[in-house]
């Protein structure tokens, strides 16, 4: 035998049985309104006096219904607002249109200001009479917060685009001056003689050397926000011989021992200028902070230590830093001994360059026996 399914209840049967409660339709729709938590609703009489109050008005509003009802609404808005009567203005806007919307600052009974979205509605009776109007406000603060921080780190961004093209483009617009200034002073050099003004020439050569040192890194510095250019497998161990020729000077100066073993390693999808440059501030601070009272020994080292690792290892017998120093080395214009000539960017660089890759490096070692940097990379 089927079982016949009960029809479902027909709404106004179901509003007649609450009014045979007690119940009436006006009775249910104040109730209804007084209990919404998210919105202030509320009724203003013809000139804007509160003469209802709900739940969620108390809460985003801060008033208690005893406090707030018989006042103007015009209590909710900033002094400028009230100055320009804009109030008014709305009521007069929804009693013309029907109803007006608006979103802007409102003010709390702790004075706190609120972003609000704000309906304002115009009430007619049975009648077609005007008796006053009904006002909807809704609470979009966080919407509002997230907006303008959507809007800051737009700005920021291209704050930062822009610095990125300025120091891309004064980099290499100062090159060729400096080129040419370094030509001028040694054709003075050969034209007064070796001895004749000997120290001056060396400083303005020295000078110079230290803006071409600035210059590249802020070229350095201008490819860090693009960490994808570029990106080939690299072998590391042919790019370090590169290095090494940039470096031939140098290591010849200082009677450096080299020693390393990067087992045909290679890392597929690199930026090749990036790991060069890593390679070069590496080896080339390992020669400059060499200790006075020995030979310096560097050695680069590259194992694998985890399946998806990489780890490269230079390690030095030189000047070393102290525990301070090590928790600053890689911060921006940061320079661990002062005798020596440098900017203070190269190992901020390196760290910025690994980071945008995915990579980090760490420093280990104690002053004056030396210093181990390990550089890990994700294969």
């Amino acid at each position: 035998m089927s079982k016949t399914k009960n029809p479902s209840p027909d709404p106004q049967e179901k509003t007649n049985a609450l009014e045979n409660r007690g119940l009436g339709k006006e009775e249910l729709y104040r109730l209804l309104i007084e209990g919404v938590g998210d919105y202030a609703i509320f009724m203003l009489d013809k000139r804007g006096h509160i003469i209802t109050w709900n739940k969620g008005a108390e809460q985003i509003k801060g008033y208690k219904a005893d406090e707030i009802i018989g006042k103007h609404f015009s209590i909710f808005y900033p002094r400028e607002a009230i100055e320009m009567n804009y109030p008014q203005f709305e009521l007069t806007k929804a009693l013309a249109e029907g109803k007006f919307e608006d979103e802007g600052w409102r003010i709390r009974k702790d004075g706190t200001q609120i972003w609000a979205n704000v309906i304002i509605t115009a009430v007619y009776n049975k009648q077609g009479k005007h008796i006053g109007f009904s006002k909807v406000t809704r609470d979009l603060s966080e919407r509002r917060k997230n907006e303008e921080l959507m809007l800051k780190n737009k700005e920021l961004l291209r704050i930062n685009t822009d610095l990125d093209n300025f120091v891309y483009t004064a980099s290499h617009d100062l090159k060729a001056p400096v080129v040419n200034l370094e030509g001028l002073v040694e054709v003075l050099k050969e034209d007064l003689g070796e001895n004749k003004h000997e120290d001056i020439l060396n400083r303005i050569s020295s000078s110079i050397n230290r803006l071409k040192s600035v210059i590249n890194d802020l070229t350095d510095v201008a490819r860090l926000q693009d960490a994808s250019a570029g990106k080939e497998e690299v072998i590391v161990g042919e790019l370090f011989e590169e290095v090494k020729k940039d470096l031939e000077f140098a290591i010849a100066k200082s009677k450096a021992n080299i020693v390393s073993d990067f087992k045909d390693y290679s890392l597929s999808k690199y930026p090749r200028n990036n790991l060069r440059s890593i390679l070069y501030n590496l080896l080339s601070n390992a020669i400059k902070y060499s200790s006075p009272n020995r030979v310096p020994e560097i050695t680069l080292k590259l194992e694998q230590d985890l399946p998806d690792q990489l780890v490269l290892s230079v390690s030095d017998n030189g000047l070393g830093m102290s525990e301070s120093q090590r928790l600053k080395v890689f911060q921006m214009y940061r320079r661990m001994h002062t005798h020596v000539e440098g900017s203070g960017l190269g190992l901020y660089i390196v760290k910025r360059m690994l980071e945008n890759n995915g990579d980090r490096i760490e420093v280990q070692g104690e002053e004056g026996t030396g210093s181990t940097f390990k550089v890990f990379f994700k294969v």
